[in-house]
């Protein structure tokens, strides 16, 4: 008797010590056998939370999560699983850390993680964001996908290749240098990654941890630390970065930055009419945009008029000229450019001897994107081993 006692004092105490939230709670709690039926199959928003009860972070969570639940009660389902009794519902969804968090929208087969602040204000707002695009999906209006918030397009630099990337390019880099076990770090990495995804300038970095060299070479001592490397001359030019650690901060910073003195003059917002081999290499140094224009003077100089604009936000990352077409048709043939109609725009990559078509209608905002592809190696492109030779210029154009 007094053997089953202390089992059931133990059960009582272990069960108060993991639970996380009480019934009285507004979280539903969430198992292996109503999860389908709850969740999947309902036509209402949920966000659930994947947890052990053993989790320091999770029973950090646990009070705020309890506040958000009661805050949007009637408005969105909250609800958490736990994965040590209930694991085989939470499989499917790749969960390899606690607390993870997944919101079930309108597509409940493809849940969104969750990366925000563990804080009821952030919870809430999240939501009451998702909530409103679930109403608007009711309604039949479509709704734009977020921006992308992996690392796809975080360039990783290393000991070996940073100089020949970062140093020896004319485009500006934002690179991070951090250590894997850092809290700071991890923090900072949804707004890095999504940076990436946004901005029209290389964004990378660095495991100082594992390439010593470079976490020398910038006298790096804690983590992160994010550098600046400005366009154009990047010897001992880059910056270090003070402000804040969100995306848009970053974004506000890059679009502040100028180009460094040293870089080509040409860099200037001018659009040269190419005519000679001479002026072709004064725009073609590094990376330059090319663009080849129809004879009819009314819409070449509306074309004309697309690269200056283009230009002003390429300063410092891209040189542009352009030709009459058909006035160096040898040279367009080089290019494959020829027999194509006008305009027709070419971005070339001197340092990694690539030429880029550009292939969409011509404005401003099609241009700027695809020259960001190319500078950010996203755009595939064509190998050639030497800047073609102009040949005699038409003279009846």
């Amino acid at each position: 008797m007094k053997g089953i006692c202390c089992l059931l004092i133990f059960s009582l105490v272990a069960t108060q010590c993991f639970a996380l939230y009480e019934a009285d709670s507004k979280v539903v709690k969430l198992t292996k056998d109503n999860f389908k039926t709850l969740v999947l199959e309902s036509n209402e928003p949920w966000m659930v939370e994947f947890y052990a009860p053993w989790c320091g972070h999770c029973k950090a969570l646990a009070p705020e999560y309890n506040k958000a639940a009661k805050a949007l009660d009637g408005i969105v389902h909250i609800g958490a699983l736990d994965m040590t009794t209930d694991g085989e519902a939470g499989q499917p969804y790749g969960v390899s850390g606690y607390p993870t968090i997944k919101y079930f929208g309108v597509n409940k087969a493809d849940p969104i993680a969750y990366e925000g602040e563990r804080k009821k204000n952030a919870i809430v707002d999240y939501l009451l964001d998702k909530a409103r695009e679930f109403a608007l999906n009711r309604l039949g209006v479509e709704i734009k996908p977020e921006p992308s918030n992996d690392d796809s397009k975080v360039v990783v630099l290393t000991d070996a290749n940073f100089n020949e990337q970062v140093i020896n390019s004319q485009e500006a880099w934002f690179v991070e240098f951090y250590a894997p076990w850092c809290g700071h770090c991890k923090q900072l990495q949804p707004e890095w990654n999504k940076l990436s995804h946004q901005a029209d300038i290389p964004i990378a970095k660095v495991d100082a941890t594992a390439q010593t060299e470079l976490a020398k070479r910038f006298n790096i001592e804690s983590y992160p630390t994010i550098y600046f490397f400005p366009a154009g001359n990047k010897q001992n030019t880059h910056k270090k970065y003070e402000g804040e650690r969100n995306a848009a901060a970053f974004l506000k910073y890059i679009k502040e930055q100028k180009p460094v003195d040293g870089q080509s003059q040409q860099s200037v917002s001018d659009v040269v009419n190419i005519k000679s081999d001479e002026s072709l290499n004064q725009v073609c140094k590094q990376l330059c945009v090319l663009g080849f224009l129809p004879t009819d003077k009314v819409e070449q100089e509306d074309a004309v008029q697309v690269l200056k604009k283009a230009a002003l936000s390429l300063t410092g990352r891209a040189n542009i000229g352009w030709f009459v077409g058909e006035q160096f048709d040898d040279f367009e043939a080089e290019l494959n450019v020829i027999g194509e109609g006008y305009p027709q725009v070419v971005v070339l990559d001197l340092s990694a001897k690539k030429h880029y078509r550009f292939r969409r209608q011509l404005n401003v905002d099609n241009l700027n994107e695809f020259v960001r592809g190319v500078i950010k190696k996203t755009e595939t492109g064509q190998s050639f081993s030497n800047l073609p030779k102009l040949n005699a210029q038409k003279t009846d154009l």
